[in-house]
């Protein structure tokens, strides 16, 4: 028999809704706002994107407060925006929490190979990062990282795009994709340079400098090797691997997106 005293989903939802629109009215008050400044700033909002779907009228912010109503995404941004909140901060309040994205992409994990990126959230949001390393550290050499590490710290999560990360972009190796089994196995991570996207046919010596190719194909993506004569590029998969080559047209069946440069991937599945 159930018991009717447990909270259900929908309850819950509820609950986090109602005490979402609380917060936003107090936010509100706080910057002495009232409900038709909030109104009047939302509508300079629509007029710079054309969209009367950033309006959040008086009416229905008096809903969003106290009635426990939802708003869309467009009026999320708004308030977001005339609060002077993230929109990581205004989605906290509703209890969806951004950084656990990368957890709930490992629960819907996905067979398929494609391009992600990478979520930074709240730019002012601190992330722990490594400042000292131990004056012995020789990077050439194999450790155990968490050893070598003297001092963690803490550091604004939008400074990572002054680094070198916003230069690169991300590709997924397929649970199912084995085309370059076992240099990269399924589950791999590769951070493409899209400044190189001209293949290159010759000039390597092991298979470990052979340059490695990630295609946006019109259903698919491909990770591999390959040679190109005119407009023809033939996709080659490791010499281990259970896939057979494959023969795609630049640029009718697809695009080069740049070229793996680097790899993250378990090696005990």
């Amino acid at each position: 028999m159930a018991d009717d005293s447990l909270p259900t989903p929908q309850t819950t939802s509820a609950m986090l809704t109602a005490r979402a629109g609380l917060k936003l009215k107090q936010i509100r008050e706080r910057l002495s706002m009232t409900l038709r400044q909030v109104e009047e700033a939302s509508l300079e909002i629509s007029d710079t994107e054309r969209n009367s779907e950033y309006i959040v009228s008086t009416a229905r912010l008096n809903q969003i407060e106290n009635d426990g109503s939802l708003p869309s995404i467009y009026k999320l941004y708004s308030l977001a925006v005339v609060y002077k909140m993230s929109v990581e901060g205004v989605l906290g309040l509703y209890g969806i929490n951004l950084g656990k994205m990368e957890e709930h992409r490992q629960v819907a994990r996905q067979t398929k190979t494609h391009l992600f990126t990478v979520e930074v959230g709240d730019p002012a949001r601190p992330i722990r990062f490594p400042v000292r390393f131990d004056p012995g550290f020789q990077p050439e050499k194999s450790v155990f990282l968490s050893r070598v590490i003297e001092l963690w710290g803490e550091i604004p999560a939008g400074l990572l795009a002054t680094l070198d990360l916003k230069k690169s972009r991300y590709g997924y190796i397929g649970l199912e994709d084995r085309m370059m089994f076992p240099l990269l196995r399924p589950g791999s991570i590769v951070q493409l340079d899209d400044a190189r996207r001209r293949i290159a046919n010759s000039g390597w010596l092991t298979e470990h400098d052979r340059p490695i190719y990630f295609f946006e194909l019109r259903y698919s993506y491909e990770c591999c090797w390959c040679f190109q004569h005119g407009r023809e590029v033939t996709l080659l998969p490791h010499p281990l691997s259970p896939c057979g080559p494959r023969l795609i047209r630049i640029p009718d069946d697809g695009e080069v997106l740049g070229q793996v440069v680097g790899v993250a991937m378990r090696i005990v599945q």
